[in-house]
């Protein structure tokens, strides 16, 4: 199966259901259906050949999902871009992937380069708006994107091909690294879906209502398998209003919601989320990091007391590794669970031996969802993909009942001196102050002990410490040599355009 077709499956099963709502309008999987032929049409019209690579540079939307799967369909390989990326970005991944067309959304078109900067660019699709200022700029053409509706929404266009064929490039968020393409196939994609469809149980009754964005993997997960599931989606406007996330969620019945730690830190401590019952709400995830202990028992304790399945994964597995079932929960707070189904985890020494139970080693992945490399990126792929498979970067340990426990991200561990400290356990202890909304926990360099540790926390809504009231916490809690150096109050998080604290922006900060 490709992944365009669970498009066209569910719309052939239940065309006037519906598939997204946003703004006020309900989609039905018939009209995308419809909507996403046409632009694919003319994709091809434009030039676009099989295996050429289309930049979508939209907001979550009806927008984004008409020309998601319009690039599918066309045979082109999908390269999302969150639509907030500054233009050195932009120029920098087009660039990379060689562009062959962009689509792009109202307020996005100035980012986009001129034709003699990305040679591979053919031409740009833009609201009918954006266009006569966007053509004026310089020769490369520029394509109204109402010229879709001339061509015909009867027949589903195929440019077929097979499951290994390459379907996206997500590139990574840079966060603690060179952002770097994930190339992933129908394969990779498709099967990752059918998992995660297995364990959430996912079926055409379920909504999610939709924080994060789709061109971030995990926001993807949810357009994927709430597609291939006939389930719908409801588009939130965003964190910044957290009571009206709240408000979607009962209006709109979702019974699901899915976030990153932030998310929940910010719902939890600043909207009603506690205390509303939403009867609809069936479950919720947790991904892109684990949601601290003091946290996930305070969701597992709000009036709606949805099924919490805590997740774990990476962009080059398309999405997901391993779950925690909710009925796990409460004696093995921590852990992230087991593997999904058609997923192998170990964890690994560095000589690539497998390690015993309850030896700290590297989580090394095996699965048809895994990637089959970066693009053009032969060095990076070697360092991340070997004959064990591959390799997360994440340090965990393994119990006798096969569950996995992280304890920090390989990169994020602090050299102090002759101690190697993850900064999991010092952010934990920060939170359970009560005081403290969220902590990051990074190493700054250090004339004697190589590396220094040091903690930024924002603090709860109306919440009064000082820095040596969460000192003396710490010391009461920690080891010496895991205490940090230095703690710093923040207003709030920098996060990367996924929500997850950016600590590569917080050591940035330390080396000014």
């Amino acid at each position: 199966m490709m992944l365009q077709d669970t498009l066209t499956r569910s719309a052939e099963s239940t065309p006037d259901a519906a598939l997204l709502l946003s703004g006020g309008e309900t989609s039905t999987y018939g009209s995308v259906e419809a909507a996403s032929n046409q632009m694919a049409r003319l994709l091809i019209d434009l030039g676009v050949q099989r295996g050429e690579r289309v930049v979508l540079l939209i907001p979550n939307s009806l927008r984004y999902v008409i020309s998601y799967y319009a690039a599918l369909k066309s045979g082109a390989i999908v390269v999302p871009l969150h639509f907030m990326s500054d233009a050195r970005t932009v120029r920098a991944v087009l660039e990379d992937c060689a562009a062959s067309v962009v689509i792009a959304a109202p307020g996005a078109i100035a980012r986009i380069p001129a034709a003699a900067e990305v040679p591979s660019l053919k031409a740009v699709v833009a609201p009918d708006e954006d266009v006569p200022s966007f053509a004026a700029a310089g020769p490369l053409r520029a394509v109204a994107e109402s010229a879709a509706s001339s061509f015909s929404t009867e027949l589903p266009v195929q440019r077929r091909g097979i499951d290994i064929d390459r379907a996206l490039i997500i590139y990574t968020s840079g966060s603690t690294a060179r952002p770097r393409g994930a190339t992933l196939s129908h394969l990779n994609v498709v099967a990752n879906t059918r998992s995660i469809l297995s364990y959430l149980q996912l079926a055409r009754k379920d909504r999610v209502l939709v924080v994060l964005p789709f061109s971030y993997v995990y926001g993807a997960s949810l357009l994927h398998t709430h597609v291939a599931a006939g389930g719908s989606l409801s588009l939130a406007d965003g964190m910044l209003f957290p009571n009206a996330i709240v408000d979607a969620l009962e209006r709109d019945e979702a019974t699901g919601l899915s976030g990153v730690p932030s998310t929940y830190a910010i719902l939890l401590n600043r909207s009603e989320l506690a205390a509303r019952p939403l009867p609809a709400l069936r479950y919720v995830t947790i991904a892109g990091g684990a949601l601290p202990a003091v946290h996930l028992r305070k969701l597992a304790g709000i009036a709606a007391a949805p099924k919490i399945y805590v997740m774990y994964g990476a962009t080059e597995a398309s999405a997901r590794l391993s779950y925690l079932e909710p009925a796990d929960l409460d004696r093995k707070m921590g852990s992230i669970g087991r593997a999904i189904p058609n997923v192998e985890l170990t964890v690994r020494r560095e000589d690539g031996t497998e390690a015993s139970v309850g030896e700290s080693g590297e989580i090394v992945a095996r699965g048809s969802n895994i990637m089959a490399g970066y693009w053009r990126d032969p060095s990076g792929t070697a360092e991340v993909l070997d004959e064990h498979g591959f390799h997360t970067g994440d340090m965990a340990w393994r119990d006798d009942e096969g569950f996995f426990w992280i304890v920090g991200r390989k990169r994020d561990f602090v050299k102090a001196g002759a101690f190697k400290v993850s900064p999991v356990e010092i952010e934990e202890t920060l939170l359970e102050s009560g005081v403290v909304e969220e902590a990051a926990v990074i190493g700054r360099r250090d004339e004697y002990l190589g590396e220094a540790i040091v903690a930024y926390v924002t603090l709860r809504s109306g919440a009064v410490a000082t820095v040596d009231d969460l000192r003396r916490h710490c010391q009461e809690r920690l080891a010496p040599h895991k205490l940090p150096a230095e703690i710093l109050v923040i207003h709030s998080m920098p996060r990367s355009p996924s929500g997850k604290i950016d600590k590569q922006h917080l050591r940035t900060l330390q080396e000014r």
